[in-house]
C-alpha cells in the first residue's frame, strides 16, 4: 500500500492517466465548477481527446436540481461523455481510477487543500461498491414504477432518435455531440433496455413510455 500527498498539478495528472475508467464522487451541497478533479475526467471524456476512458459521476439523488448541482450543468456533463449517476447517500469528494488508486479530498468537500492519492488500498473494492450500488427504490405506493419514472433528458432524446431510425451521425450532429459520445450513450441505454438492436431499444422505450 502506497499513500501520497498530492496537490492539484499530481491530482490532475493521476486522473488523466486513467486507462479505462474514471469514477467521480461528489458529497452534497459542493460545487464542481472550477474543480480539479470534474475539469481533469472532462477532458478524457469530451470528443476531442480521442480517449477511451468511460468516466462516471456519482452524485446524491437528494442534491441532484439544487443550486450547486442544477440538472442543467449534468445535462451538459452528460451531452460531453460523462455518465452521471445517482447515489443514495452522500460520499466524501474521490476519485477513483482504475479500480486501483484512489485520490480522497483532503477536507472531503473539494480539492482546495489537495488530497491523498492511494495505490493498493485493501477497501478500494469496497468503495467502488459503496458508489456503483443502485440506488434503492422509494418504499411508496404511489411512487411511480421504475420504467414509468423520469429519465434523463439526454437518453430520452437519444431514444427518440433511435425511435425514428435516425443514422448515427446524423443523431449524434442533431444532438451536438461527438459521434464517439453519442454511440456510448446508445450502448448505455440497449443494456439498461435489455435491448439487443437499435431498433429494439426505441421500441421498448416507446413501450414503456420513456419518449414522454
Amino acid at each position: 500500500m502506497q499513500i501520497n500527498f498530492a496537490g492539484a498539478t499530481q491530482i490532475r495528472r493521476a486522473i488523466q492517466s486513467a486507462t479505462s475508467e474514471v469514477l467521480l464522487a461528489l458529497p452534497a451541497g459542493c460545487s464542481f465548477d472550477g474543480q480539479v478533479d470534474v475539469a481533469a475526467a472532462h477532458s478524457l471524456s469530451s470528443g476531442s481527446s480521442g480517449s477511451s476512458v468511460n468516466v462516471k459521476l456519482y452524485v446524491p439523488a437528494a442534491a441532484r436540481g439544487t443550486r450547486t448541482l442544477p440538472e442543467h450543468r449534468l445535462t451538459a456533463l452528460a451531452r460531453d461523455g460523462i455518465q452521471v449517476h445517482s447515489t443514495p447517500d452522500t460520499t466524501p469528494r474521490m476519485a477513483i481510477i482504475d479500480r486501483s488508486v484512489v485520490v480522497l479530498a483532503r477536507n472531503q468537500e473539494d480539492y482546495s487543500h489537495g488530497a491523498l492519492i492511494a495505490r493498493e488500498l485493501l477497501v478500494t473494492q469496497m468503495l467502488v461498491r459503496s458508489l456503483t450500488v443502485p440506488v434503492p427504490p422509494r418504499d411508496h405506493a404511489s411512487d411511480p414504477a421504475p420504467d414509468e419514472e423520469e429519465i434523463h433528458p439526454l437518453s430520452r432524446e437519444v431514444l427518440r432518435q433511435l425511435t425514428r431510425g435516425t443514422k448515427d451521425e446524423t443523431a449524434a450532429r442533431e444532438m451536438g455531440m461527438a459521434l464517439r459520445t453519442y454511440r456510448r450513450v446508445v450502448s448505455r441505454l440497449m443494456d439498461s433496455l435489455d435491448a439487443r438492436s437499435r431498433f429494439q431499444a426505441g421500441y421498448l422505450a416507446a413501450q414503456r413510455d420513456l419518449l414522454l
